[in-house]
């Protein structure tokens, strides 16, 4: 049996996913080779930032402008007023984009990408680039790592049927027809699986799936991912999806796609896949109880077939996952526990086997651990590992502001070599610390952040504005935490991302919302596909105060807070920061790094 995996757009163009190398590396592991895996993201932006595609896309500019002088509907929208003004202003930026594309992508491949002004430029002349793109498709807008189809809501399975179909406003119909569908059926897969793990990859995922399926019916199609993970009753009701997938896998995904390739392989018994959701004579059917994999029984990832020396960067950072799921999971808040049911921690000799076999296949000392976060023993034993080998790997994890986070274990992981942590601060308010159920208490964050800053291992900070019955004054404590802090925020390599709290599906406080001061929750009735819901509180900021207290603190970190590279991917400041410490070192650099 041949298997095509697939990766679909908008994701960050920094780096790999993770997903599709796990699956790989499982199926290989039990004894099925025959499978492709391509990073689409990758290589559909890397189609769109040549001259080649611009040149074609010239020509469809002047074909529409010419069409919207004759003919022109309404003041905005498709084919509108301010449609044909934003295709004109195209026209006139399309020589100076064109003869410097090329030239700002492998800039970001080059030693050029550590010039933070011409790193800067260059992702600016992209985003211009995917901007003047997509004003064929006014007023749906791409950028390098995401896709705003305004006129359709992800949320709903009547928008995204429509959607996908929109030869007007959707513009990977014809990026998939014209550069992918051809090569992806060559292989001639009996199966191909679609991974869907972001909002901003199911228009352009299900696009793939439709034309899939229109081209040649008998594929077998499954879609997996996160995001329909989350969706498992709303599939229940959404018989439409099946018109674009004969079964979607949720949850975790190995066992699941080695059993449906045993299945098409044999008696074809769905009800033998676990974690699969199919429409049967009409019946939409969900395989329960659902399976979590033993951890330990994994293989590395296998990222043969990604394209590495075509990602947004001058050096490869591979993914890797240490344990499965959350250690706490009692966020209040957090629905990101649902993705892996309960936590799993993997041998810590063999997740440094692991790194040792990728670091040296893919000759690359950096990665990024996935982890939602790292439990503190398990680190400690990791850590000493890669210290006793000298594998000299450089990396990014998870963790929390735990009180037992220890001077001497941050010590350990920065001799290991770990160059940034991420936390989840949320709120450096006690009340809403304790409200949140963060169990972390306002001295923890400020020792560890000040052993953080002495050890030089650099910081990132979510922190979340809006949580039911806080108030103005105290989302601006935790600002000011931020905005105040000047070694904090001087430090080199420091990221800090606010967000807008969001009522989500599946998240502890649904089970209890009267309890967090939530007085009603509503949700469209077209939106059969949502993962929050609107909402009104007793007390505290109604959600429109704190969208507007959101603004203001997004506006004064972003201006203490370096936004590139470091708060545009966590990737590209790793290689930042490596590269900043061996220069203080004086350490040579790996080559291409």
């Amino acid at each position: 049996m041949k298997i095509s995996l697939l990766f679909p757009p908008s994701w960050h163009p920094s780096q790999p996913y993770l997903s599709l190398p796990s699956l790989t590396g499982f199926l290989n592991q039990a004894g099925v080779n025959n499978v492709v895996q391509r990073d689409l993201n990758m290589e559909a932006l890397d189609t769109m930032l040549t001259a080649g595609y611009g040149q074609d896309i010239y020509v469809r500019l002047v074909d529409r402008v010419k069409h919207l002088e004759r003919v022109q509907a309404g003041e905005t929208g498709p084919n509108s007023k301010e449609h044909y003004t934003r295709i004109v202003e195209s026209l006139d930026r399309f020589p100076y984009l064109i003869d410097r594309i090329e030239l700002a992508k492998e800039t970001l491949r080059s030693e050029e990408f550590y010039d933070i002004e011409r790193y800067r430029d260059s992702l600016f002349l992209i985003d211009k680039w995917l901007e003047l793109v997509s004003t064929i498709y006014f007023p749906t807008r791409m950028t390098v790592v995401d896709n705003q189809f305004s006129s359709y809501s992800i949320y709903s399975s009547k928008d995204l049927v429509r959607a996908i179909s929109d030869e007007e406003q959707n513009p990977y119909l014809e990026l998939f027809r014209s550069q992918f569908l051809t090569s992806i059926l060559a292989d001639a897969p009996d199966l191909i699986g679609v991974s869907i793990t972001a909002t901003s990859q199911i228009i352009p995922g299900l696009t793939l799936c439709r034309l899939i399926k229109q081209a040649n019916p008998s594929i077998h199609l499954t879609i997996g991912g996160s995001i329909f993970t989350r969706l498992v009753d709303n599939l229940r009701r959404c018989p439409s999806l099946f018109d674009l997938t004969d079964d979607f896998i949720v949850f975790e995904g190995e066992t699941a796609l080695l059993e449906l390739v045993n299945q098409l392989s044999g008696k074809r018994d769905m009800s033998k896949v676990p974690n699969l959701i199919y429409r049967q004579n009409g019946k939409i059917t969900v395989n329960q109880p659902f399976y979590s994999e033993n951890i330990n029984e994994l293989p590395a990832p296998n990222y043969d077939g990604f394209p590495l020396g075509r990602y947004l960067a001058p050096c490869t950072v591979l993914p890797v996952q240490f344990s499965r799921g959350c250690y706490y999971k009692d966020c209040a808040f957090c629905a990101l526990t649902l993705d892996h049911q309960n936590f799993r921690q993997k041998d810590p000799g063999r997740t440094v086997d692991d790194l040792q076999m990728l670091s040296m296949k893919y000759q690359t000392p950096y990665f990024f651990f996935t982890d939602e976060c790292f439990a503190l023993s398990p680190t400690k034993r990791l850590c000493q590992q890669l210290i006793d080998r000298q594998l000299n790997l450089q990396w990014t994890c998870e963790m929390r502001f735990e009180k037992n986070l220890s001077r001497d274990l941050l010590t350990q992981m920065r001799d290991a070599g770990c160059l940034k942590i991420v936390f989840g601060l949320e709120s450096f308010n006690q009340r809403i610390m304790d409200f949140m159920k963060k169990g972390i208490k306002q001295d923890s964050v400020r020792r560890i952040t000040e052993d953080c800053l002495d050890l030089g291992i650099a910081i990132h900070c979510y922190i979340i504005v809006g949580f039911p019955t806080e108030l103005e004054e105290e989302a601006l404590e935790t600002m000011n935490f931020i905005v105040d802090n000047e070694r904090l925020h001087s430090s080199y390599g420091f990221s800090c991302q606010p967000c807008l709290f969001d009522l989500e599906k599946e998240a502890p406080i649904m089970s209890d919302p009267g309890g967090y001061g939530i007085r009603r929750i509503m949700r469209p009735a077209s939106e059969d596909m949502s993962l929050g819901f609107f909402y009104e509180v007793q007390s505290g900021m109604t959600p429109e105060q704190a969208e507007r207290l959101y603004q203001h603190v997004y506006e004064k970190i972003s201006e203490v807070v370096c936004e590139l590279p470091f708060n545009y991917s966590m990737a590209d400041g790793l290689l930042y920061i490596a590269r900043a410490k061996a220069q203080a070192q004086q350490v040579p650099q790996p080559a291409g790094s």
